[in-house]
């Protein structure tokens, strides 16, 4: 009873171990989503842009604010002879604060200028955000296609082995000729032949993802293929981050044409200064002395400064307009050519799924109970059912990705 007790606990360990496993391994799948999540926490370069956008924010502060004062100490008419602080009766101790201010309007277009920039900084933030989902969807993707590949490769193959070893059998009775032993092992041979490229294909999606996610670039992948959100029916460049960006871009150009245009006025700087003064030898205290000044830019050799700093800007502002204008059209010539091949990707599958596999599926059917003159069409039909099954998991890939390319384009919620 003792040995009985035993077993039994140890049977039903093993049950609940049997039960937990799939869980664990249910639990750890790496879905699409998780892999955007993980991706948005881990990248190091969409941290990169966080970091710039901050950066950008706390400059926004201090870029329009007037320079530090300054302050000024030191002695005032020593004698160069003994260098004695009580000889003569003009030195002075003296204090003094300096301020400068530049000239009008600067401040406010650097003002301007900083704020753009951190616009610009945040569109580039949102635009890193959508360009890293882009291609963790197309990796993600192209993973998933090699490892279901993968599984129909190795589905089939059993089905080809069981074959082959079936031909051996009627050959060795005398029941079969030696050439359907040859075309079986041809169809387990033609197999065999796709497996590492599948497999390199899954390799090299894997690493790829470890740019990203490197805990997490082996865990398994769910069954399932994910949907994606439909993309809009239209598309509007001008909302795109990539244009907003250059948008932002061409208005801190202009802010840095403002900045230049006011530096054909003069800037200003204030000196204030105290000065004590020693007593007289009989003792008569002397009065201190306060020196006010300002001094004034002259901005008078415009030919070889202020206009070339001008010039410069404005060649800036052309540029950054052109590239805006750029930017809109390669986005709306990258939307027409992904809208065409979605939609194109989409009939197809429609076609597959609908026609062309099930037709397949049947046609194996009918073969399979025996409706063929031998068993070599048995095969061949399988092998086709298995290239229309791959192909049609390319095609729903090819979809998707496209679908990811799309939504880089015309943007989804966060």
């Amino acid at each position: 009873m003792p040995i009985l007790r035993v077993s039994a606990r140890i049977g039903l360990i093993t049950s609940v171990l049997l039960i937990a496993a799939p869980l664990k391994v249910a639990a750890q799948e790496l879905t699409l989503a998780e892999t955007e999540r993980l991706a948005l926490e881990h990248a190091p370069w969409y941290a990169h842009h966080r970091a710039n956008v901050d950066a950008a924010a706390e400059r926004a502060v201090y870029e329009g604010r007037l320079p530090d004062p300054q302050l000024t100490l030191g002695y005032v008419n020593v004698p160069t002879d003994t260098w004695k602080l009580d000889q003569e009766d003009m030195t002075m101790t003296m204090v003094g604060v300096r301020q400068s201010f530049p000239p009008y309007g600067a401040l406010d277009a650097r003002t301007r200028r900083a704020e753009r920039t951190v616009a610009r900084e945040r569109a580039r933030l949102e635009t890193e955000r959508a360009n890293l989902m882009r291609q963790v969807r197309g990796v993600w993707y192209e993973l998933y296609y090699a490892t279901q590949g993968q599984i129909l490769l190795a589905a089939t193959r059993a089905l080809a082995v069981r074959d082959l070893e079936a031909a051996e059998g009627r050959f060795r009775a005398a029941q079969d000729s030696p050439r359907a032993v040859l075309r079986a092992r041809q169809t387990v041979a033609r197999i065999d032949e796709r497996t590492p490229m599948l497999h390199a294909a899954a390799e090299r999606a894997r690493a790829s993802l470890a740019r990203w996610i490197p805990e997490h670039a082996r865990d398994p992948l769910p069954d399932a293929l994910p949907a994606l959100p439909a993309p809009p029916p239209s598309f509007d460049a001008a909302r795109h981050p990539e244009t907003r960006a250059a948008q932002a871009e061409l208005e801190a150009m202009q802010a840095e044409v403002d900045m230049a245009r006011a530096e054909y006025r003069p800037g200003v700087m204030l000196d204030l200064n105290y000065g004590r003064r020693r007593p007289m030898p009989d003792g008569a205290e002397r009065p201190n002395t306060a020196t006010v000044m300002v001094t004034l830019d002259l901005p008078i050799f415009r030919s070889k400064r202020q206009d070339r700093r001008l010039a410069e800007s404005q060649n800036k502002e052309v540029g950054a307009r052109l590239e805006t204008e750029d930017k809109r059209r390669e986005l709306e010539a990258m939307y027409g050519a992904m809208r065409a091949e979605f939609e194109a990707l989409d009939a197809r599958v429609r076609v597959f799924e609908e026609r062309l596999v099930p037709s397949l599926k049947r046609e194996t059917e009918v073969t399979l109970v025996g409706f063929a003159r031998e068993q070599v069409e048995l095969r061949d039909a399988r092998m086709r059912q298995l290239d229309a099954e791959l192909e049609l998991l390319r095609l729903r890939v090819d979809r998707s990705k496209t679908q990811a390319e799309l939504l880089y384009l015309t943007g989804e919620e966060p």
